[in-house]
C-alpha cells in the first residue's frame, strides 16, 4: 500500500512519472477527504416556500390597506369649534384737538397751541401796593394764577423785604391775555387795555405803582404809564422770572424795593 502524499512529493521534486505495480492501493490521507457539499433544495421546496412568503405579504398588505380606509371611514372626534377672529378696526386718526377729552385737561392741552389762551380774572381790592407785569406768561394763564410758581415765590420773598405780606399787593398784568408767538403784546393791546387797569388802580387805592418788567423802560411806553399811574408814585423793577435768570441784578431791584418802602411809611 503507497501513501498518496509520497506520490504528491515525487511529482514536487521533478523526479518523472513513478511506476507502480498495477495491484498497488493507495491510500488518501485523513485531511484529503472530500468535503461534503450542502445539498441544494428541491425545486419544490423552493416553490413552496416562495408561496408562503407571498403569501404572508399579501395578507400583511391587504390588513395595512384596510385599516388605512377604516380611518378615513371613520368620523372625527368632535372638536370645539374654533371661535370666529373678529376683523381688527382701524383706529380714528388723532385729531389736531381732542374734543372728547375732560374740559379741564383739554384747556391744558390746547392753549400752547392756540390764540384762545384764557383771559386772566381779576379782582381789585384795597392794597398798599399795586404790582403790575406787561401779560401773564403762558403758564399763568394756563394755571389762572398770575406771578405762578417760583416766580411768584420769589416775589412774594421781594414784598417781605420791606416788610409786606402778599395779601397786602394787588397782583395784575396790563395786558390780561398772554401773546402767542411773542414775549410781549403790541402797542394797540396796551393802548386797548388802559382804562381798565386804570379802574383797577383806583379800586385798590394803592400807595405805589411796581411795574414789573424791563419792556415798561421803552419811552414809547411813558405817555401811557403817565397817563395811568398820574400822582401816584410808580417805580419799575426786574420782572422777578429775570432776577431767577440773573441773579446779580437783585442789588439793583434791592435799591428800588427801599425806595418803595420810603414811600410807605
Amino acid at each position: 500500500m503507497l501513501s498518496s502524499r509520497y506520490l504528491h512529493l515525487h511529482q514536487a521534486l521533478g523526479l518523472g512519472p513513478m511506476w507502480l505495480n498495477r495491484n498497488a492501493k493507495v491510500i488518501p490521507p485523513a485531511g484529503d477527504a472530500p468535503v461534503a457539499q450542502p445539498q441544494k433544495p428541491a425545486a419544490a421546496q423552493v416553490a413552496e416556500a416562495v408561496r408562503t412568503i407571498s403569501a404572508s405579504a399579501h395578507h400583511a398588505r391587504m390588513a395595512a390597506m384596510a385599516a388605512v380606509q377604516h380611518e378615513k371611514t371613520a368620523p372625527a372626534a368632535a372638536t370645539p369649534p374654533t371661535p370666529p377672529t373678529a376683523a381688527p378696526v382701524d383706529a380714528p386718526a388723532p385729531s389736531a384737538r381732542t374734543h372728547s377729552a375732560p374740559e379741564d385737561t383739554t384747556k391744558a392741552a390746547t392753549a400752547t397751541v392756540s390764540d384762545d389762551l384764557p383771559r386772566l380774572q381779576t379782582e381789585a381790592r384795597p392794597s398798599e401796593v399795586i404790582i403790575i407785569s406787561i401779560c401773564p406768561a403762558t403758564e399763568d394763564s394756563l394755571h389762572g394764577q398770575l406771578f405762578h410758581g417760583a416766580v411768584g415765590v420769589l416775589l412774594d420773598n421781594m414784598l417781605a423785604a420791606i416788610r409786606l405780606l402778599p395779601q397786602q399787593a394787588y397782583k395784575t398784568s396790563w395786558v390780561k391775555a398772554a401773546p402767542v408767538f411773542s414775549p410781549h403784546p403790541t402797542d394797540e393791546q396796551i393802548q386797548a387795555e388802559l382804562p381798565q387797569l386804570a379802574r383797577e388802580l383806583a379800586d385798590t387805592q394803592a400807595k405805589a405803582v411796581l411795574l414789573v418788567g424791563q419792556i415798561f423802560e421803552k419811552p414809547e411806553l411813558a405817555p401811557l404809564i403817565d397817563t395811568l399811574c398820574g400822582d401816584t408814585p410808580r417805580f419799575i423793577l426786574p420782572h422777578p422770572a429775570r432776577l431767577l435768570r440773573q441773579p446779580q441784578l437783585k442789588a439793583k431791584a434791592w435799591q428800588v424795593l427801599k425806595q418803595v418802602r420810603q414811600i410807605l411809611n
